[in-house]
């Protein structure tokens, strides 16, 4: 397996680079410097590290290519989310707010709390100073789950120190309170999850597909 790695001189793409050496895996790394060279590359799957406004240029990119993409950006826009159903009638793409496989885990875990619907939710992530949106992708998914289940809640975002990634879900009943908590201790666990996404993805027919359905895979 080759890897088209977009992105490969940001945080997470540096990250990457690191952990892909140390699987003795095959990559060739873009980046704005460069990024005219994926003619050049034979890839099996690209994988996006790069930023929410280049998603129109790689997709084009993976479409030219025809191998799957999967998407590690977020704060997307409307119209990149457009670009996503267009562009999933031609190839394969995977896209998710986060890697870890635990947080996914949380996610399914969430889904069991319909039943407290009379609850107070509150969603309190924490990232680190540089981090640039905010809420956080994850916070949103975990929002987005929730909605799905007819529950709604308010979300508290901050932006301190060097946090890695904090994710935790605060349920408020009259006498009894329950917390779901999520903690990233390195950015090396978002990068084991997306080489396992990339194992995943390899020969996937095209359309849109989620760390749900990996999950439900046998590739674990």
């Amino acid at each position: 397996m080759k890897i088209l790695l977009i992105g490969a001189l940001g945080k997470m793409g540096t990250k990457m680079q690191e952990y892909l050496k140390t699987q003795n895996c095959d990559f060739f790394g873009l980046d704005k410097m460069n990024i005219s060279q994926f003619k050049t590359c034979n890839a099996d799957i690209i994988l996006d590290f790069s930023s929410s406004n280049a998603l129109e240029q790689n997709l084009k990119i993976a479409k030219d290519k025809k191998i799957p993409i999967i998407i590690g950006t977020t704060n997307h826009s409307q119209d990149n989310y457009k670009l996503i159903d267009e562009y999933k009638t031609y190839i394969p793409i995977f896209m998710t707010s986060n890697f870890s496989l635990g947080f996914n885990v949380m996610l399914e875990m969430i889904k069991h709390l319909k039943k407290l619907n009379d609850y107070q939710f509150v969603i309190m992530e924490k990232h680190h100073k540089h981090k640039k949106d905010s809420p956080s992708g994850s916070a949103k998914t975990i929002e987005k789950c929730l909605n799905e289940n007819n529950i709604f809640s308010n979300t508290i975002a901050l932006r301190v120190g060097e946090i890695v990634g904090e994710h935790s879900l605060q349920v408020y009943g009259d006498n009894e309170y329950l917390e779901i908590k999520h903690v990233a201790q390195s950015k090396m666990l978002f990068c084991e999850g997306a080489y396992k996404v990339c194992k995943f993805m390899l020969n996937k027919k095209k359309g849109l597909y989620t760390m749900e359905d990996m999950l439900k895979s046998d590739c674990l």
